[in-house]
Order: C-alpha cells, then sequence, then structure tokens
C-alpha cells in the first residue's frame, strides 16, 4: 500500500471516530457536560482523531510546494511539534483532575495510551534520521493514532455505559 493511501485510510478512520463524539455529546448530562473523568477521554479522543486527520493529509499538502524527500522531513516537524502539543494538553488536563475522578480511572487505561502515543513519537523522531525510510516511519506514527483513538473511545464507553 502506498504512503498516500495509508494516509487516506487514516483519515477517514479519524473522520468516522470523530462522529461518534456527537453521540457522546447526546449522552452526556442535560447540561452538555461530562464528568472530569469522562472529559479526559473525550478529549483525549478529539483532539487525537483531529491531528491525525491533519497529519495524513499534511504530505499531500506538502508535496504541491516541494520534493519528495522534503515533503516526509516537513511533515515530520510537523507531526512532533504538533504531537507534543497534544500530549501536553492531555498531560496538562491528567495532572489537574481532582483526586475523586481521577481515583474513577484505572492505571491501565492511561498507561496503554502514553504507551501508544510515545511510540508514535519514538517513530517519528526515526523519520527525521533515517530519511530512506522516512515515509514508514512517518506513516506508522500517524497510524498509530488510530488505535490510540480507539482506545481512549473504549475507555470512555467501558467507564461510562459497563
Amino acid at each position: 500500500m502506498e504512503a498516500f493511501d495509508q494516509l487516506n485510510l487514516v483519515a477517514e478512520i479519524a473522520a468516522a471516530l470523530l462522529g461518534f463524539v456527537a453521540i457522546f455529546l447526546a449522552l452526556s448530562k442535560p447540561d452538555g457536560r461530562f464528568a472530569e473523568s469522562d472529559r479526559h477521554f473525550v478529549q483525549a479522543l478529539v483532539t487525537t482523531a483531529a491531528l491525525a486527520i491533519i497529519l495524513s493529509l499534511a504530505p499531500r499538502a506538502f508535496s504541491l510546494f516541494t520534493v519528495d524527500a522534503n515533503v516526509w522531513y516537513a511533515a515530520t516537524i510537523l507531526a512532533i511539534t504538533m504531537g507534543l502539543l497534544n500530549m501536553l494538553v492531555a498531560a496538562r488536563q491528567q495532572l489537574r483532575m481532582s483526586r475523586d475522578e481521577a481515583a474513577q480511572i484505572h492505571w491501565v487505561w492511561h498507561w496503554l495510551a502514553w504507551t501508544i502515543a510515545v511510540s508514535g513519537g519514538i517513530l517519528w523522531v526515526l523519520a527525521l534520521f533515517d530519511s530512506a525510510n522516512a515515509a514508514a516511519y512517518y506513516v506508522g506514527g500517524v497510524s498509530l493514532m488510530i488505535p490510540l483513538c480507539l482506545w481512549v473511545f473504549i475507555g470512555v464507553v467501558f467507564r461510562r455505559f459497563f
């Protein structure tokens, strides 16, 4: 499968996952607010899925302005920058959560999510240093955002409804 085809698939799946947020809004409290522990997962789902879409479309957009080798370098710089910002937002919210709300979340939910996120970041860093395989590392890092989105989606569903 070509890199751009894989990225298109990631964008489509991420867009579908974003559609599920509307369902959660319908099932949230009457005032449209979530519990703090649920909000953490919903925000992670929204920001990660949106980032997956952006990072899936970026290389094709960059290819209109530069040659192939620079496409993956520019896209990787964007991915690392935006990925770090996304991680900082998630970490900030996780650390600011009240003790009572944080106690409702088993550590496995966070551990696996952070493991997937850091693994994607490692792949993007490898893309900076191995230009021969930069496309593969980049696509791998972006593709890991789908299991991350699915994990936080499952976290919300199982924690909220089961």
